[in-house]
């Protein structure tokens, strides 16, 4: 995986925990993370043996680093999500239905967020919680 012929920075980051993580959007986490399990399955995915052939316990930890980095982002982005669900409408109980919490949880894990911000964007944030 590389970025107009170039190695980006993910592509050449030694993993061995979630900090080390280069800024990347989920996807080309999610693409990164696919790779490092491919070299560990090698002929298993059908992979050419030179490809397989370096995969060591390393492919192993970059794996589960980036798919702690994954579920941190992701977490990190459900509260900005809840309130855009929120401004258009929708219930708590539709948002606890899509992020698999109690209501009470959706609610809790909502206002904890809008606590975190600006004074105007707080207010108008927890408003939204109803």
């Amino acid at each position: 995986m590389t970025s107009e012929g170039k190695p980006c920075a993910l592509d050449v980051a030694e993993l061995t925990a979630p900090g080390e993580v280069p800024s990347a959007d989920v996807a080309e986490m999610a693409h990164r993370r696919r790779w490092h399990q491919d070299r560990l399955a090698g002929a298993v995915r059908g992979l050419p043996p030179e490809e397989t052939a370096t995969a060591d316990g390393s492919d192993a930890i970059a794996a589960l680093v980036l798919g702690t980095a994954i579920t941190v982002q992701i977490e990190d982005e459900q509260p900005p999500l809840m309130r855009q669900a929120l401004q258009h409408g929708r219930t708590w109980s539709e948002i606890a239905t899509a992020t698999g919490l109690t209501v009470e949880q959706a609610r809790t894990a909502y206002t904890t967020w809008a606590d975190t911000l600006g004074d105007n964007d707080r207010a108008e944030t927890l408003g939204l919680a109803g």
